[in-house]
């Protein structure tokens, strides 16, 4: 979790989640089920919100069937995930349960090459000149940033920033990546988003990795 900027906390007992959670308000609950819909501490994530507590729920699940995902989502569940993990989609699913909840804060940016992205806000700037980006651009720029240096196929990028489950013939990847180019590269030297032909992109910096 540490590239989603995260401190990691582990329970393995009601007792212990429901004393951890009194302590303080976590960024997320990520759960680790065999089976969604027999989890008792649904009951607790309940009594928690009730009391107003906003606690996004993401669900890891061995069962992998759309049953058990249905079953996550009518329980409380806000995500939902089977195995095998892929860590890459683990980390991107968190990333945007903590914007989407408002919970990315400030002081966790990603960094690269003079490019600043800040989810907290969706504020980006390079180099001190402050990028306007729309809010689907921010999410493709910033899924870029997040695996910096790996490369992002087209299908995969389509699945984490665009929710496409299915493989979908169209080139709005392409499209949107012509719109970021000319606002984050253009006029500058090194150039960050750079094109694998015939897979995807990567975000590559001249020296030095992202950092949160």
């Amino acid at each position: 979790m540490l590239e989603a900027g995260l401190e990691i906390t582990m329970s393995e007992d009601l007792r212990d989640l429901r004393s951890m959670l009194a302590g303080g308000e976590p960024s997320l609950l990520l759960t680790e089920l065999e089976r969604a819909d027999e989890w008792e501490g649904w009951q607790l994530v309940t009594e928690l919100r009730d009391q107003g507590m906003d606690l996004p729920v993401l669900v890891m699940s061995g069962a992998g069937s759309g049953e058990d995902a249905v079953a996550a989502f009518k329980a409380g569940a806000n995500d939902y995930l089977s195995r095998p993990i892929h860590t890459g989609e683990l980390t991107c699913r968190i990333l945007n349960l903590l914007i989407l909840s408002g919970r990315r804060r400030k002081n966790h940016l990603l960094k690269i090459d003079g490019l600043i992205l800040d989810p907290s806000c969706r504020h980006v700037n390079r180099d001190g000149n402050q990028l306007k980006l729309t809010g689907k651009e921010f999410d493709l720029l910033y899924y870029l940033a997040a695996h910096a240096g790996q490369i992002c196929p087209r299908t995969e990028i389509l699945q984490q920033v665009w929710g496409y489950n299915f493989e979908a013939d169209t080139n709005v990847v392409d499209v949107y990546i012509r719109h970021i180019r000319l606002k984050v590269d253009k006029g500058y030297r090194n150039k960050l988003i750079h094109t694998i032909r015939g897979t995807g992109y990567v975000m590559r910096a001249s020296h030095g990795d992202a950092t949160c």
